[in-house]
């Protein structure tokens, strides 16, 4: 068996916009050279809100140990978003500077943005994309791709766990108390510990979904997903360093409202004709725990969709958050080779 090729670690300049504001961000990534198959395809994978590239890794490595997998893969990308991870510590200039003017945060269309910016570099040129999105990052791809020209529609797009919202939405719908809580909850929630070792005794120890995570998953996270700052202690004017998170609470917090992930049925359906003229279309991915996206909700990002989506999942025992494990690998596995069930029952 070969050996998984071990991630390079790039970072991209984008031009794109912040607003109406046009701006030059840096895009942070991990870049896997699997093979050099031409006609090869390009994973490219977007992580959800509030996390980070790095999480990935464990789930890219056990994928590229099948060998016919690997044979099929030209390359994989993988993002940090622009207030995210690494990315945020590179941008941050930006960010604070935009704060500073009173100007507004990112928002989930800067991010689309961001996203078909990073599509249209030299990079990816020729590339075959399939897409793979968790959660709030599927709203990121069905949000460029109401205005990505057919040179850079994917050639497929997986979706695990999508968090799309519609107009119709109710207040008493699972993902407006959710959405309504988290940027409550996120103003509210602790930042800041004294070492990334009382982070983790706290991750680990509370009653969050932290403590199910594979081991490194957790430990990617608190090593990428936090930075060391530092403050004078007004007392002694010496230098206090502390953790806390890459992403800003008041930057995160806007990030889970409805109206982030609201799209027009319209749209999605779209995204999903140009999907599937492209290629292999738009596969998703289920929760089995109903913990963000209910029965019903499902059944409306289905019908808004067109009933185009090839085939659908769901993860035995696996929840919004948690990892997902040799069960999505082997989900991607099939997609990835073409070898899954069109209109796959749940």
């Amino acid at each position: 068996m070969s050996q998984s090729p071990l991630p390079e670690r790039h970072v991209l300049t984008l031009h794109t916009t912040l607003g109406s504001d046009p701006v030059e961000l840096k895009c942070s990534t991990l870049y896997y050279p699997v093979s050099c198959a031409r006609d090869g395809l390009t994973l490219v994978f977007t992580h959800g809100l509030a996390s980070h590239k790095e999480q990935y890794d464990p789930t890219i490595t056990r994928l590229l140990s099948h060998a016919q997998t690997r044979a099929t893969i030209r390359d994989i990308w993988v993002l940090d978003l622009p207030n995210h991870g690494q990315a945020a510590l590179l941008n941050r200039p930006v960010l604070d500077a935009r704060k500073a003017a009173g100007k507004a945060m990112c928002t989930t269309k800067d991010f689309a943005l961001y996203l078909r910016a990073f599509l249209s570099t030299p990079s990816l040129e020729s590339s075959t994309v399939v897409g793979i999105a968790h959660s709030g990052s599927c709203t990121l791809w069905v949000f460029a791709l109401t205005s990505m020209p057919p040179s850079l529609t994917p050639f497929a797009l997986i979706m695990v766990e999508p968090t799309l919202m519609f107009p119709s939405l109710t207040p008493t719908d699972p993902r407006s108390i959710h959405g309504a809580a988290n940027v409550r909850g996120s103003l509210a929630k602790r930042d800041r510990w004294t070492d990334r070792e009382a982070l983790t005794r706290w991750l680990v120890g509370g009653k969050g979904v932290w403590r199910k995570w594979d081991k490194r998953v957790l430990s990617g996270y608190v090593r990428h997903g936090f930075e060391e700052a530092n403050e004078s202690d007004l007392g002694t004017g010496k230098k206090k360093s502390y953790v806390t998170p890459t992403l800003r609470k008041d930057e995160e917090s806007p990030l889970y409202a409805c109206t982030s992930h609201t799209v027009e049925p319209e749209s999605l359906g779209r995204a999903c004709r140009a999907v599937e003229e492209a290629g292999r279309g738009v596969h998703v991915i289920w929760a089995d725990f109903e913990e963000f996206v209910s029965e019903a909700a499902k059944k409306e990002i289905l019908d808004a969709a067109e009933h185009r989506v090839v085939s659908q999942r769901t993860i035995k025992g696996a929840g919004h958050l948690t990892e997902f494990g040799d069960a999505l690998v082997e989900i991607l596995n099939e997609i990835v080779n073409g070898s899954e069930n069109t209109k796959a029952k749940m």
